[in-house]
């Protein structure tokens, strides 16, 4: 039997092996000191920021699930960009930007889509059926032209778009808290603001399947707030030669009202450096239980339940690791 098997290995062809091997063929930037915040870099963990800063080399640089994950970014940004070019509203794409207040860090970044403009809504239609997408994707395309066109027909306002694929995880975490991510809504404001323009869209895709979702980013608003203090303490540090304290390894969500792995460190790129840790298993293996296990006791103490002399040790847990239980479980 494991000879028959064998020989019909042998007999066969594939593409797997090559496909995913060109999906791990990325051209490195070198690692070398800057004065610049990538865009995408807003709202992401300090002290990684800082070490790109100051040039230095990452202890653990993305592992090839990452490196997969972002290309499937890619094919969802590519399908949007089809559809926009099709629908006849896509002006520009991957637009570099910069700003840069006073005495601050510049910010850089490229852009995702500037879409608008008034489109041929019947060329858009054939345009669309012409692309030769899987048929949810002209479909989709379809209704998406429609809809513009009864409800626009003198045309579209012209804003930015930010294309983010994300697990049905966290697209379901922002469906129920009504809030997007303040890495995206951040970098989404940056090209607003270095633009002079004044709304964008983050759209959410979950690679899982196949919804969609939207935030909508003014400026001016009050993300302009974040963006600044962001900024201000990025360049404090940088200019200071001061690392930025490390990041907890767990923390309180107050829209889900729980305690979570702080994903700033398990994504970390420095996270041998910083942590001690292996990789972003072990980071799992290790902060998981102790997140589950604290709110277990929070849901205990919410309840009104009796405190166990474990329950107590939990709690004594939490208060040492920087949080006021009372706060966290006042109604």
């Amino acid at each position: 039997m494991t000879e028959i098997l064998e020989q019909k290995k042998e007999g066969t062809w594939g593409v797997s092996q090559v496909w995913n091997e060109s999906l791990l063929e990325r051209e490195e930037r070198p690692v070398a000191p800057r004065d610049r915040i990538w865009a995408s870099e807003l709202g992401k963990s300090k002290v990684d920021i800082y070490l790109k800063l100051k040039g230095e080399k990452q202890t653990n640089p993305p592992n090839a699930r990452s490196l997969r994950k972002f290309e499937a970014g890619n094919i969802w940004e590519w399908i949007v960009k089809i559809i926009l070019q099709r629908a006849g509203i896509l002006q520009d794409a991957q637009r570099w930007t910069g700003y840069q207040y006073p005495g601050l860090l510049q910010v850089s970044g490229k852009l995702d889509f500037v879409a608008g403009g008034k489109p041929d809504y019947e060329r858009a239609m054939k345009e669309v059926e012409a692309i030769g997408l899987p048929e949810i994707f002209t479909r989709a395309g379809k209704r998406i032209i429609k809809y513009l066109q009864e409800k626009y027909l003198d045309g579209l306002d012209t804003r930015i778009i930010e294309v983010k694929s994300v697990s049905s995880f966290m697209f379901e975490a922002m469906e129920k808290t009504g809030k997007s991510s303040q890495n995206h809504r951040l970098q989404l404001f940056h090209y607003l603001k270095a633009e002079n323009m004044e709304r964008g869209l983050i759209v959410y895709v979950c690679k899982d399947d196949c919804r969609m979702m939207e935030f909508p980013v003014f400026n001016p608003s009050l993300v302009e707030d974040e963006y600044k203090a962001e900024i201000e303490a990025i360049t404090g540090y940088y200019q200071r030669n001061e690392m930025p304290p490390l990041e907890k390894a767990i923390v309180y969500d107050k829209d889900i009202e729980k305690f979570s792995k702080n994903w700033h460190v398990a994504y970390s790129g420095y996270l041998t450096k910083l942590y001690g840790l292996k990789d972003q298993m072990e980071f799992d293996e290790k902060y998981a239980p102790i997140a589950e296990k604290w709110n277990r006791v929070l849901a205990r103490i919410r309840e009104g339940k009796e405190m166990t002399e474990n329950n107590k040790g939990v709690i004594a847990e939490i208060e040492k690791a920087g949080f006021n239980i009372t706060e966290l479980t006042a109604k």
